[in-house]
């Protein structure tokens, strides 16, 4: 009877260890949900325990920068984690690295945190972040900080779809150059364009410009302190990289089915940007008028412009256009072909959660499939390698051609000290039978 219980009791005993084994690699080695498209591609983790991070950039010697809400956290190439800026009052939603600088935008200011001095100094501030599309995305490039500002509302009319209105009643979008409205006013309140909310416009009505201004992308030179605006009437940009020739990609949501002045049958976009530029918004979208067939109102009916003299009658098109709206995320550049081929775009997805390439071409390719509840905040190429931040889970990915450690050495590991841990009670039963 007595060595029944000790055979049981070891066998508990071996049964928990393989447990804990198990429990702890789940733990620091957790399983990547991805499902690669492309054989020659392959997935490791870099970096875990990211929850709630927003955004990345990295240095010269390989030290990463973790962004999240209200900190900024260093990752050192060797390893050692900590936080180095940490404030209450911010909302960080974008970060780079430049010249041993930290840039990132935090409600309606662009700030500029130097790492050596530890000293933190507001860039640009009185952003018109306070809308619909109220968080900006900044990149470097050559000695210039590019901003993207969103617009305010769905199509330049505020109204009840507009829900911020409630803590900012006279806020309305804010043309960054002169206009010239039609007069064309919307719904029982008679709303206007580019007018707070149930106030109406007038045929003639010149709005003087205002920097900054929404819908636009502004410039930082970083040697003169000088701003101004780079490119407007662009709705608004949810990702955005350089080419290899300092060509700026963007990737540009559409107007929506919704508020004052719904637009049925637009979609996303993406495009080059190029300086001094109008893009369309609020009367036009990829490159074609709203009062064309492909757009239309709720009731079926034409859109009617509601700007006078338009900047340009033949805005620029797209490089390419996307099957919905609202739903194109994070973008970057592979500059070097190191993953496709030269200046291939890769573009996230949020309504099927994968990674698509476009190569400026043709139609996308589907590339990355992430699954559960994964939403990817941030995508970087860095060191041959697309760096993809899945703020919600909390994982850094990195994807390169060939083939990497995928999980490292989790599951033999599992295996090897199950089968130790087994042998091990196997030789103490066989011992204790024999005493």
């Amino acid at each position: 009877m007595k060595k029944l219980l000790k055979i049981l009791s070891m066998l508990v005993i071996i049964s928990a260890a393989a447990f804990m084994i198990q429990l702890y690699f789940n733990k620091t080695h957790p399983k990547i949900q991805i499902e690669l498209k492309d054989n020659a591609l392959s997935c490791g983790l870099k970096y875990s325990g990211l929850k709630d991070s927003v955004d990345f950039t990295k240095d010269e010697k390989d030290n990463y920068y973790i962004a999240y809400k209200n900190r900024i956290q260093i990752i050192e190439s060797n390893g050692k984690s900590y936080d180095i800026l940490k404030d209450s009052n911010l909302d960080i939603y974008s970060i780079d690295y430049f010249k041993n600088n930290l840039y990132y935008s935090s409600g309606d200011k662009i700030y500029c945190y130097n790492i050596n001095q530890g000293r933190n100094i507001v860039l640009i501030k009185d952003i018109p972040n306070y809308g619909d599309y109220k968080d900006s995305l900044l990149r470097v490039n050559e000695d210039y900080i590019y901003i993207s500002i969103g617009a305010a509302t769905n199509s330049a009319v505020v109204g009840e779809d507009n829900k911020w209105i409630k803590n900012n009643f006279y806020a309305h979008d804010i043309t960054p150059e002169d206009i010239t409205l039609r007069g064309i006013n919307f719904g029982k309140y008679k709303r206007g364009a580019f007018q707070s909310y149930n106030t109406k416009s007038l045929k003639g009505q010149i709005v003087p410009q205002h920097f900054p201004g929404n819908a636009s992308i502004i410039i930082y030179n970083l040697k003169n302190g000088s701003s101004e605006t780079f490119a407007w009437g662009i709705r608004n940009i949810e990702g955005m990289d350089f080419t290899s020739k300092s060509g700026l990609i963007c990737d540009v949501g559409g107007m929506e089915n919704r508020g004052s002045r719904p637009v049925i049958g637009d979609t996303d976009y993406i495009y080059e940007i190029k300086k001094g530029m109008w893009y369309g918004w609020p009367d036009y979208s990829g490159g074609d008028p709203v009062t064309s067939p492909k757009f239309k109102s709720v009731k079926g009916s034409p859109l009617q412009f509601i700007l006078d003299n338009h900047p340009s009658t033949n805005p620029p098109a797209p490089l390419y256009q996307h099957k919905t709206v609202g739903t194109m995320g994070a973008l970057a550049v592979d500059v070097n072909g190191d993953l496709k081929s030269r200046d291939c775009i890769f573009f996230y997805d949020k309504s099927d959660n994968m990674i698509y390439s476009f190569r400026g071409a043709g139609s996308p390719l589907a590339e990355i499939k992430f699954k559960g509840n994964s939403k990817i905040s941030s995508m970087k190429v860095y060191n041959k390698s697309l760096l993809t931040l899945d703020g919600r889970d909390g994982y850094l990915y990195s994807i390169k051609r060939g083939k990497i450690n995928v999980n490292p050495s989790m599951d033999k590991n599992i295996y090897l000290y199950s089968l130790l841990a087994a042998i091990l009670g196997i030789i103490l039963i066989l011992k204790s039978q024999n005493s």
